[in-house]
């Protein structure tokens, strides 16, 4: 009997899955929606290429419009239940968490962390100190203290400044000292001048500083930030005079001081004796322009800057519509996607200029970004385009349109669902209008005075019941309705319909 011979045409079980494993990292390597990471994740456990798990935390992380609370749900899902915990994966989990505000998360994920016997670095000890701080949970703070000794990270600059930062919260400034006391980097000063500032405590962050002999250039910019940042320009002055030497981060405040006071002349003498211009400032510049109304001293500043950037571009259009000028926000649009300059707009910028197309009616051009420009730049639809885009064609009467882009939106808020109201009421597709706004209400979002204006324009054209069934009911949602809330049904004095109040009682 002749043996049986492996067929040379047909791929290996190792080869399917080493060409699997290409397309799904080709495919992380885009940004992607919570819906379509779950089904690569799916694949991937199917498949036991647990290995993969920390590219889709990494895309969690790094994707803005991934940051809603359902999102964070699955993160933390994720790295519990992984089948290999990953220290680098758990860390970026824990810093994330704390920087979105999320402290209790990230605490609870660091101990967490610490039941599956994986060992802390020095920067994920600090920020769990920091969450404790944040928190104001002196005990566990105190306990991860004692654990710091264990961890052998006694004198490490990351955990001392954040035990510092936390021991001067609760003002325990003795153990505060000792800590310090305990760093092994002595240019650790200029770390517990900045933790003494983000405790608040000012005092101690100026005493400090005072009897400091050699200053490092990171304790003069903590402290001219710090002044200018809370609007005490006559100290930041003070202090940014005798610096030996002078940073574009220090600058950068300064400027930012005097704009955010309202000075905007001395801030421009700032901004152009400064040694070298950076796209910070510039943008900064330009934001203060713009609130004021100084839309071609914006433009002076913007065109001065040799190199532009995309964020330098998205300034000066946001300047021009704020200002009320369109036609020059499109203009700069246009030679932002020119090749000469060859600048790829994000969702920041489609958003600004599609908001743009709504306040002047411009469908063509609104459409022509949908339809074309994101497919041809491959810019994935997030949140606030498709927001944009929902105002957009619901004002130009493509409630069609806006319907399809609704249900496609990650997080819904009030102020999309009284646009779509107000778009079916005014187009006559009252009963779609009802159903959203029950939708709204069975998703506990708070209707405003305007989603009421939508909803009983659809009620009046609908044709039901009488009207002070519906005034009844606008007392009870709204306690400071304007004067004239009677106009909202239109002078149709003898109509309106029980279906708001029928759905009241059954919320």
């Amino acid at each position: 009997m002749k043996p049986k011979l492996p067929n040379p045409f047909k791929p290996s079980k190792l080869n399917i899955l080493s060409m699997l494993v290409t397309k799904l990292t080709s495919f992380l390597n885009h940004p992607l929606t919570i819906k379509q990471l779950k089904h690569i994740h799916a694949l991937i456990l199917i498949n036991g290429l647990n290995h993969l798990e920390p590219i889709i935390i990494t895309q969690i992380i790094s994707n803005p419009s991934n940051h809603y609370p359902a999102a964070i749900r699955y993160l933390r899902s994720l790295i519990r239940y992984s089948k290999h915990p990953n220290i680098i994966a758990r860390t970026s989990v824990i810093q994330f968490l704390y920087k979105n505000g999320k402290f209790k998360e990230a605490l609870g994920e660091y101990l967490h962390m610490q039941r599956s016997g994986l060992l802390p670095c020095s920067f994920v000890v600090a920020t769990a100190i920091k969450a404790c701080m944040r928190l104001g949970d002196r005990v566990n703070g105190i306990r991860l203290h004692g654990q710091v000794y264990g961890y052998g990270l006694c004198g490490d600059v990351h955990v001392g400044t954040s035990l510092v930062g936390f021991y001067s919260k609760f003002g325990d400034t003795e153990i505060a000292a000792k800590v310090f006391d305990e760093m092994s980097e002595r240019n650790a000063a200029s770390c517990l001048i900045r933790r003494y500032l983000e405790s608040g405590n000012l005092s101690m962050a100026e005493r400090l500083f005072s009897e400091m002999g050699c200053k490092d250039i990171d304790s003069w910019n903590y402290m001219v930030s710090w002044y200018a940042g809370t609007g005490d320009m006559e100290k930041a002055i003070a202090t940014f005079g005798p610096m030996p030497v002078k940073t574009s981060a220090s600058w950068a405040a300064m400027i930012a001081g005097y704009v955010d006071s309202g000075n905007m002349e001395i801030a421009r003498n700032f901004y152009d004796v400064m040694p070298e211009q950076n796209v910070v400032c510039c943008i900064k510049m330009i934001d203060g322009y713009s609130n004021n109304g100084f839309v071609e001293s914006a433009r002076e500043v913007f065109d001065e800057m040799g190199e532009k950037d995309q964020l330098l571009y998205d300034a000066m259009i946001a300047c021009y519509a704020n200002n009320g000028r369109s036609k020059e926000a499109f203009q700069l649009f246009d030679e932002m996607l020119q090749p000469n300059v060859n600048i790829k707009p994000n969702t920041v910028t489609l958003a600004n200029v599609i908001n743009l197309c709504s306040q002047s009616g411009n469908l063509i051009f609104g459409s022509w970004i949908h339809e074309t420009l994101m497919k041809q730049m491959r810019i994935m639809m997030d949140d606030q385009v498709g927001v944009a885009l929902i105002e957009l064609y619901a004002k130009c009467g493509r409630v069609d349109k806006a319907f399809g882009l609704f249900h496609g939106l990650q997080k819904k808020h009030a102020g999309v669902y009284t646009t779509m109201i107000l778009a079916c009421s005014k187009s006559g597709w009252n009963h779609d209008a009802i159903k959203l706004f029950e939708e709204m209400l069975e998703a506990n979002i708070c209707p405003n005075l305007v989603t009421f204006s939508g909803l009983l324009t659809a009620l009046n054209h609908a044709g039901t019941v009488q009207i002070n069934h519906g005034l009844d009911y606008a007392n009870s949602l709204a306690p400071q309705r304007p004067s004239n809330h009677k106009t909202w049904v239109g002078g149709s004095y003898n109509r309106v319909t029980e279906l708001a109040q029928y759905s009241f009682q059954n919320h």
